[in-house]
């Protein structure tokens, strides 16, 4: 009889265990989420040394059915897509207030940055947030120490009335504690680090993926768009790439390369890495070889991309293969090409 008692205890223990609380980039579902605040006074609010932080609501529907409403404080964040000159809908700092936080996906997160669709008015620019997107997917790919990302579908509303609800998309880009919570890493803010201070394979990956996307906007030194981690294991920092919009891969019509690249277009590719040897460079080449079938996949399980910007999308990445698959491009690209300081 006490057998049977034990057994019916374990039992209704088994039968009464909490599902593990679902956190928000354990998979790479679109989320739905509802943002409510003073619209109109945010929106405006975009010089970055007066800039505020204004109280609102997040909403989503949980795994479960249940609505589940977050108090939150928003702020306008960035440089180019901050100014109202160049978008109407600036990226957002998301700070976490509520004090039941561990109930929802956004467990142990303080902060976090939203990209939002340039300008909601017209659909050409949300592709272009799903190519950013996908940029910091297929980074993903190739390291470890890379930002998860997590596509949103939002509604906002503005509580002055201003203007309608209106519906974009977004993605959230993971925290930096997360991030080295996970990668057990740590930040480096000493500025002035060249390339070869830096971890050569990853640093030989980090410039190799930024000529796959056509990306020449970033800085080692200067830690632009690149931020460096440190890890006890590894005795040289290691870089950590972000910030992807002005990219060839994306191009969006507002992007043009910087005034040091000699190059027209963004969609020129133009390598930024430090010199290596064709035999130096091999294994990494090879590693983007070897991936080659993760790329193309991730790209055409898209759902988001329209027919025209994905099939672009491809023919932009058959390119930079091309070039992999050609010893006398990769030469020309890499080797002739490179970085001397």
């Amino acid at each position: 009889m006490k057998r049977l008692i034990v057994v019916l205890i374990i039992l209704l223990s088994l039968g009464f265990e909490t599902k593990p609380q679902e956190r928000l980039f354990d998979n790479s579902s679109i989320i739905k989420i509802d943002i409510v605040a003073n619209l109109k006074e945010l929106f405006r609010d975009v010089n970055p040394e007066k800039a505020i932080h204004h109280s609102g609501f997040l909403s989503y529907i949980d795994s479960e059915g249940n609505s589940v409403n977050v108090r939150i404080k928003l702020k306008t964040r960035g440089i180019f897509r901050r100014s109202r000159e160049n978008c109407n809908t600036p990226p957002l700092s998301i700070k976490f207030i509520d004090e039941n936080l561990d109930k929802t996906i956004f467990a142990q997160i303080e902060k976090l940055k939203l990209v939002n669709t340039c300008n909601r008015n017209r659909e050409t620019y949300q592709q272009f947030i799903f190519k950013e997107y996908l940029a910091y997917r297929l980074y993903s790919l190739f390291s470890e120490y890379s930002f998860k990302v997590r596509m949103v579908k939002i509604v906002y509303v503005d509580i002055s009335n201003s203007f309608a609800p209106f519906e974009s998309y977004g993605f959230f880009i993971e925290d930096m504690e997360s991030l080295m919570r996970r990668t057990e890493t740590k930040t480096l803010k000493t500025l002035g680090i060249v390339q070869e201070g830096v971890d050569r394979d990853n640093m030989d990956i980090t410039a190799v993926f930024q000529f796959m996307i056509g990306n020449t906007d970033w800085s080692v030194p200067r830690q632009h768009n690149i931020k460096l981690l440190i890890k006890d294991s590894v005795l040289t920092p290691i870089a950590l790439p972000y910030d992807f919009d002005f990219c060839g891969f994306v191009n969006p019509p507002y992007t043009k390369p910087p005034e040091i690249i000699p190059i027209k277009n963004v969609t020129e590719r133009y390598y930024r890495g430090f010199c290596r040897s064709q035999r130096e460079l091999e294994p990494t080449i090879n590693i983007f070889n070897e991936k080659k079938d993760l790329v193309y996949g991730l790209i055409n399980a898209d759902t988001l991309l329209n027919k025209k910007h994905k099939e672009w999308t491809i023919r932009y990445i058959d390119e930079f293969y091309t070039i992999l698959s050609n010893p006398k491009r990769v030469k020309t690209e890499f080797i002739d090409n490179c970085r001397t300081n």
